[in-house]
């Protein structure tokens, strides 16, 4: 395996590849990339955490764009 394979994601490339995957625009290289890490848990929790962020924008935009003045 090369170096680069072997070595744990960054926070920062976890979230990156879960918004690829989110607005599905993930690439095969990338998604390959990801199902070669030990563990499956970051994406799925960070997963989690972008979906509720997403559902609780789109609640306050919701509540803001319906709200009496």
């Amino acid at each position: 395996m090369k170096k680069q394979e072997q070595e744990k994601q960054t926070l920062f490339s976890v979230i990156r590849s879960v918004l690829a995957a989110l607005f599905g625009v993930q690439s095969d290289k990338n998604r390959y990339q990801d199902f070669k890490q030990p563990t499956a848990w970051p994406f799925i929790i960070t997963g989690i955490v972008m979906i509720v962020m997403m559902v609780g924008a789109i609640i306050a935009v919701a509540q803001w764009a319906t709200a009496s003045q």
